[in-house]
């Protein structure tokens, strides 16, 4: 009865956490993201109407154009349906904005895809996977510049991440990286491979491999 009672609660958590959540995501879709709209709009009337438009107007323009946009990814997560309608290109391209944004590390990030033919959950549990090799490339790597490569080749899903960075030494990383196991633990639950090989020039590349059909 104790652990039936613990369930339940836990369960009960969850839901009440996933209701607020919605509200939120709502809130921030409707009354904000209206707001955030309407001022993009009057800018934009603004700046139609001048003929000698101030850089510091067309930098506020932008500005409210990029709030939008993060407005609408935050409520999409914050949605309890996000999970369904999660996309992987929307997100690596969030995620190269923010490391971007910090200004330590360039990130340049093109793609064949526009979706994948992956389900949402794969897609998840790939991102979790980028998000740490990205991580290993600026922590052990110290890379200034990062590619990341979203490719279509025959019928296998390929995404590559290719630093400048020193270099590191995976065999020895391995034996102490708890992250570096759930890398590959994460990609061979996908059906995937992944290795990691060291650039001719100054870097490393990690190519990620996943046959569409997975």
């Amino acid at each position: 009865m104790d652990n039936a009672f613990k369930q339940e609660l836990l369960q009960t958590q969850i839901e009440t956490q996933e209701y607020s959540f919605s509200q939120i995501s709502r809130e921030l879709h409707d009354n904000i993201g209206q707001l955030l709209s309407t001022t993009k709009l009057l800018l934009g009337m603004a700046v139609m109407e001048l003929k000698n438009v101030p850089d510091t107007l067309k930098t506020a323009e932008q500005t409210v154009a990029k709030a939008i946009q993060d407005l609408r990814l935050l409520s999409k997560s914050l949605d309890k349906e996000w999970l369904h309608q999660f996309n992987l290109i929307e997100y690596l391209e969030a995620e190269k904005e923010r490391i971007n944004r910090e200004r330590k590390v360039e990130v340049n990030f093109v793609s064949e895809y526009a979706t994948l033919p992956m389900e949402p959950e794969a897609q998840v549990m790939l991102f979790r996977i980028v998000q740490e090799a990205l991580q290993h490339s600026i922590k052990h790597a110290c890379a200034k510049h990062i590619g990341l490569e979203v490719n279509n080749t025959n019928n296998t899903f390929e995404l590559k991440i290719i630093d400048d960075g020193n270099g590191f030494n995976i065999d020895s990383l391995k034996k102490e990286d708890l992250e570096l196991h759930n890398i590959e633990h994460r990609t061979q639950l996908l059906g995937g491979a992944i290795e990691w090989t060291r650039r001719k020039a100054k870097g490393t590349v990690i190519t990620i491999k996943i046959p569409v059909s997975k």
